[in-house]
């Protein structure tokens, strides 16, 4: 029995010596364990949803392997680009998204949505883009207006006050959508965009409540240009 204990320590001391060899061999060589991520077989554009096709997992050295990276080709099926994703590149959760790049949303939590709907010979509302600034100039009736028009920030009158005309500055536009109440992408052809939704303040949506009840609105915006 002793002997058998011998023979058993032995070979635990052999076991331990090759470990310590093949470490040290390993080490000496550079090698580095590597580990499996998810990477994009061809360029992914911005918005894009993600299939299973576009996409292999492949090991890196784990050195190279960022913490956000995606680790499961499911992980990302079905969600969208956030920005553009490049052949060979590793998937990271932060650069994926569930949301598509043109939905009608606040970028300022605190603030709203507001709606409305240029008249048809205001042709230069549809050449204004997604996430532009304009200013919206109010005409009141008449060319008149008494001391209840509300306050907002970013309303100036203009010279001379007598005229009644306001300028609300630099509003962003949030989207656009069709008469089906459909969101209509920035450069899409076959749906006709109908109204324009804001991103504005409180204060800023009763101005312009007020504004659409009391007279005209018209906006001023240079149109992007590539």
């Amino acid at each position: 029995m002793r002997r058998y204990g011998w023979i058993c320590g032995a070979l635990v001391i052999i076991i331990l010596l090759a470990v310590i060899e093949m470490k040290i061999i390993s080490n000496a060589s550079g090698y580095e364990a590597g580990e499996k991520v998810v990477v994009a077989l061809r360029d992914i554009s911005r918005d894009t949803v993600i299939t299973d096709e576009m996409l292999e997992i492949r090991e890196i050295s784990s050195g190279a392997v960022h913490r956000d990276a995606v680790r499961n080709i499911g992980e990302a099926v079905g969600l969208r680009a956030a920005a553009d994703i490049y052949s060979g590149e590793a998937l990271l959760k932060s650069r994926l998204t569930d949301k598509a790049a043109d939905a009608v949303e606040v970028l300022n939590k605190s603030n709203r949505l507001f709606c409305i709907k240029p008249e048809w010979d205001q042709a230069n509302a549809w050449q204004l883009e997604k996430d532009q600034c304009v200013d919206v100039v109010f005409i009141p009736n008449h060319l008149k207006q008494d001391n209840t028009c509300p306050e907002a920030a970013g309303v100036v009158s203009v010279l001379p006050a007598q005229t009644g005309i306001k300028v609300m500055k630099n509003i962003r536009i949030a989207g656009f959508v069709d008469e089906d109440g459909e969101i209509v992408k920035s450069g899409e052809d076959e749906k006709i965009p109908r109204y324009i939704i804001f991103e504005v303040t409180q204060e800023q949506a009763v101005f312009l409540a007020y504004a659409k009840s009391n007279g005209r609105l018209e906006l001023s915006g240079i149109p992007n240009r590539e």
